[in-house]
């Protein structure tokens, strides 16, 4: 299903419905009760296409996966942030490894962006594509 492409699963264990807002928020890693704002929000401005939405998210959409329903994969902000029970000092040094992940893999995708070997390889897939 098109779900397992982006990830993109009702949790139905923190939901309160259908378990649509509480995946989403899994996979945007922000708090569920953000995006039940919004979808109230939405339902508030936009009735019919939010009310539609949701349903069809929730017909679609598969259910968590059990592997996904521990603790240690939801890294939502709650969980990742201050209010999650760490020392100050313990949460900086898990943002700060988590930065260096991040910067370490832009900093492969500019090394690959600017090698001689991307051009080269562009300006082949160009030559084809003018065939």
């Amino acid at each position: 299903m098109a779900s397992t492409l982006i990830n993109l699963y009702r949790d139905k264990r923190n939901g309160k419905l259908g378990g649509v807002c509480a995946g989403i928020a899994r996979r945007l890693e922000v708090e569920p009760w953000l995006v039940r704002v919004l979808a109230f929000t939405g339902l508030l401005f936009a009735s019919f296409l939010t009310l539609v939405l949701y349903i069809a998210a929730w017909l679609l959409l598969d259910d968590l996966p059990r592997e996904q329903h521990s603790p240690d994969t939801q890294e939502h902000v709650k969980a990742a942030g201050w209010r999650s029970g760490l020392a100050p000092r313990d949460a900086l040094e898990r943002l700060e490894s988590r930065l260096e992940r991040l910067n370490s893999r832009v900093a492969t995708m500019e090394r690959l962006i600017t090698s001689g070997e991307f051009r080269l390889r562009r300006e082949f897939n160009d030559l084809r594509e003018d065939k």
